[in-house]
């Protein structure tokens, strides 16, 4: 266990793309490598808020992710939406980890329509990391989100997560987080996502995602990252438009396979 909480240290401190809070949405995004700044609806409020204008009056979220099939590095997290004439509001809550190492997430979202076309969102955020008899850390921050419908097949969209300096150790910054992404829906049956995520003081990672729709309730979704090297399938269910069921795995040869689960309901 001594060795696991270090390399968790490690991962989560030295290198924030390898944290608990990548694997916020679990099923929702893991299916499409993770991508999904360009979606909207409740699961949105993981990686851009701006989506929650999708939302017509309530929306919640449960979902699950167990990384590497490893007990300990298993992320829950769970989000709820409300639309009001004014603008959406929404709270999230995440926890990753185990006793020795873990880490919290909670945070407070808005999003407004400027214009039909043009979503924005805001997130204050407070994370906590907690070190078994050496302490916890907190910090603030914020998270920015925008999302351009271009016309009907395309749109683009954009996100940045703590924008600034916030020290997490005084020799190691959080690091600003920026993702631009680039969605094509040719059909009601099929999209595509394509995106960019960039830690501020690593080389991007490159994503990309399909979604086909068999039928109305039904929804594949494929997707790989070549640059962390995974490959990535999940299944989406609709249920009477209301209520959504998402499952998936990602496969990666040297570090086996990360199973997620998510629960929706939006309406």
């Amino acid at each position: 266990m001594k060795y696991l909480t270090l390399f968790l240290l490690f991962v989560s401190i030295s290198g924030w793309t390898q944290s608990g809070f990548t694997s916020l949405g679990g099923a929702n995004f893991l299916g499409l490598s993770r991508a999904g700044v360009n979606l909207g609806g409740i699961k949105s409020i993981y990686l851009n808020q701006a989506g929650l204008t999708d939302i017509k009056d309530l929306g919640a979220d449960i979902s699950f992710e167990r990384r590497f099939n490893l007990e300990e590095l298993t992320n829950i997290s769970i989000a709820g939406a409300k639309s009001f004439k004014f603008g959406t509001f929404g709270l999230l809550l995440s926890h990753f980890g185990f006793t020795e190492y873990s880490e919290q997430k909670f945070g407070i979202s808005y999003a407004k329509k400027l214009h039909p076309n043009l979503s924005i969102g805001s997130q204050f955020d407070l994370l906590r990391y907690n070190v078994e008899k050496v302490g916890s850390k907190n910090l603030f921050t914020v998270e920015l989100g925008m999302q351009l419908k271009l016309n009907k097949e395309f749109s683009i969209a954009t996100h940045v997560f703590s924008p600034g300096k916030s020290k997490i150790t005084d020799a190691t910054d959080l690091g600003t987080r920026v993702r631009l992404g680039v969605m094509y829906k040719p059909s009601n049956k099929v999209f595509m996502l394509i995106e960019m995520d960039k830690l501020i003081y690593r080389k991007p990672d490159f994503k990309i995602g399909v979604g086909y729709n068999m039928i109305q309730e039904a929804q594949i979704n494929l997707g790989i990252n070549p640059t962390l090297g995974f490959y990535s399938f999940g299944l989406h269910f609709n249920l009477k438009n209301i209520y959504r069921i998402s499952s998936a795995v990602a496969l990666n040869d040297n570090l086996g396979n990360s199973p997620a689960l998510s629960l929706q309901y939006q309406k």
